[in-house]
């Protein structure tokens, strides 16, 4: 598999010296891909705060797609094949405001809309959710949200509930240093049908595609 391993065994300790805290900054993997960006990489795509983009997964082209840190936000994505056979990629990252989720589920329609001629409906796409979950005697589970909602109903628009789900919940508070908050997706260079999803806390996801 052809993807650049990110994600780190253990978290650094916070250190007296400076110069190792900023070391360990660096090396969470939000950090790694900016700067891949600021290098000149233009096969990773930065998705912001309030922000939802799409992206074609296309050989030697994009190959990476990734969030800000989330504290408290929404991440939604969907991932689709296209007619071509490659993936057609939507992220998404907003606050948790009631104006921002309904912005969320609009510019995932406008997305959807734009490449609803690319999508093969066929093949049933998949929807991930990476939201805010609250601790409960030392179990996550999701906070109330109408997210899930909102971003249905969109799903529904275009797909007729043909889609599989998942509802992935992340620690949003008393997170230790350097706790990488980012949503990122990887898809495999020489084989696109290969998805590594990597979520807050660097909890990874291997997804195939094809199934």
């Amino acid at each position: 598999m052809s993807i650049q391993n990110l994600t780190r065994q253990v978290l650094p300790k916070l250190s007296k010296l400076s110069a190792q805290n900023r070391e360990a900054v660096n090396n969470m993997p939000e950090m790694v891909l900016a700067k891949m960006i600021r290098d000149g990489n233009s096969k990773i795509i930065n998705v912001g705060m309030n922000e939802c983009k799409a992206v074609r997964i296309l050989p030697d082209r994009i190959h990476t797609i990734y969030t800000d840190g989330l504290a408290s936000c929404n991440s939604v994505g969907v991932v689709m094949k296209g007619k071509d056979g490659n993936p057609i990629t939507i992220l998404s990252h907003y606050t948790p405001l009631p104006v921002s989720k309904d912005l969320q589920a609009s510019t995932l329609d406008k997305q959807l809309a734009t490449y609803d001629y690319f999508i093969d409906k066929s093949k049933k796409p998949k929807l991930f959710f990476n939201v805010p979950g609250y601790q409960d005697e030392g179990e996550l589970k999701p906070c109330v949200n109408n997210i899930f909602e909102k971003i249905r109903k969109v799903m529904d628009k275009y797909f007729n509930k043909n889609y599989d789900e998942q509802i992935i919940l992340y620690q949003g508070k008393n997170r230790p240093p350097f706790f990488s908050s980012a949503n990122i997706f990887q898809f495999d260079t020489k084989n696109p049908n290969n998805l590594k999803m990597t979520t807050v806390g660097e909890k990874e996801h291997f997804i195939d595609l094809l199934q």
